[in-house]
């Protein structure tokens, strides 16, 4: 990010960009977890992603509450107007992504309820025929 007259405006961007790192980092890992419970017929993985899912939506709604104090505190300049607006939708999309997991999650704990086959056994049998 680009240096300002404004330390504290620096230092306000900063700390968006490391919450969003957070967030990134921690919706990367549903998905993993939920694509992993799914094929796996992991239960306990699932839940963790169902669960885990507030702690991505509380980071959402936090993330957008920075950068709305910004816009009213700071008044930034269109680069930095664009820059704070391409943020929020990142956001936006990590929280969607995160969404997604959690389907994908209760779909994997739906099947295992079910007593529906693990589908990467499915899968190895079925190339194994």
């Amino acid at each position: 990010m680009t240096d300002h007259i404004s330390k504290q405006f620096d230092q306000d961007l900063e700390a968006i960009r490391s919450r969003m790192m957070q967030m990134g980092g921690l919706v990367e890992a549903h998905v993993r977890s939920a694509i992993a419970g799914y094929l796996d017929g992991d239960v306990v993985r699932a839940e963790a992603v169902i669960l885990g899912d507030a702690k991505v939506n509380e980071l959402e709604l936090a993330i957008d509450n920075d950068l709305g104090q910004i816009i009213v505190r700071r008044q930034p300049a269109a680069s930095d107007l664009r820059l704070i607006l391409a943020a929020s939708k990142i956001v936006t999309d990590l929280e969607r992504i995160g969404d997604e997991a959690s389907k994908i999650a209760r779909m994997a704990k739906d099947m295992q309820a079910a007593g529906q086959q693990n589908p990467r056994l499915v899968a190895i049998n079925h190339i194994s025929e």
